[in-house]
């Protein structure tokens, strides 16, 4: 034969899919790419896949005998991501895209917050911690951060931060004689919704 054989690379498609859409913040998602040739060509695709949300590289995962590969992550923000799969260079096979239909969507996980007093009832002028104690509702999962304010009524009288276990503290000496109505407003932060009002009423002596 004159000239010699010609084989050219076999053009490829590749389809995703997410094991959980819509996802929680902090739950668990897999993504899936399948990379099938496309006719006339024809054999199991390998190499591998790089996952991308938008232009963020998440990760990359080795395609199998199947011509699948998968990326698990629990990190993605709330909102919507544009999840997309590239197929890389390979010897035989051509590139290819494959994107996730709808997009990712992510929903804000939900909270509950539970509020206790150091000494109640307490004296006029005693010091009084009162904390409160933020946790996460599954599905979602993660680490709370943010702020807590400490209201007594509608009056609000103090803040505190959320710490790595979840809690917010504040400290006061300055509560008035009778029963008071010690509530905590969360404000709004990356990845949870804010539980609103959480009463505990509180008497000073």
């Amino acid at each position: 034969m004159t000239g010699g054989q010609t084989v050219n690379k076999a053009d490829t498609t590749t389809a995703l899919s997410s094991s959980l859409n819509p996802s929680t913040f902090g739950q668990s998602v897999t993504f899936t790419a399948t990379v099938s040739a496309v006719g006339p060509g024809a054999g199991t695709p390998g190499g591998t896949v790089t996952f991308k949300d938008g232009p963020t590289t998440l990760g990359t995962g080795a395609l199998n005998g199947s011509g699948q590969a998968t990326f698990t992550t629990t990190t993605l923000a709330p909102g919507s991501h544009a999840i997309t799969a590239d197929y890389g260079v390979n010897a035989n096979f051509n590139i290819s895209t494959g994107t996730l239909a709808g997009s990712q969507t992510v929903n804000k996980a939900n909270t509950t917050t539970a509020v206790s007093s150091s000494a109640n009832p307490s004296t006029t002028g005693q010091s009084v911690t009162f904390t409160a104690t933020v946790s996460v509702v599954s599905p979602g999962s993660g680490t709370r951060t943010g702020t807590v304010n400490f209201m007594d009524g509608a009056t609000q009288i103090g803040t505190g931060a959320v710490n790595a276990a979840g809690q917010a503290a504040f400290s006061t000496t300055s509560l008035a004689n009778g029963f008071g109505g010690q509530s905590i407003e969360l404000s709004v932060w990356r990845g949870f919704h804010p539980v609103g009002q959480q009463h505990r009423y509180h008497r000073v002596q």
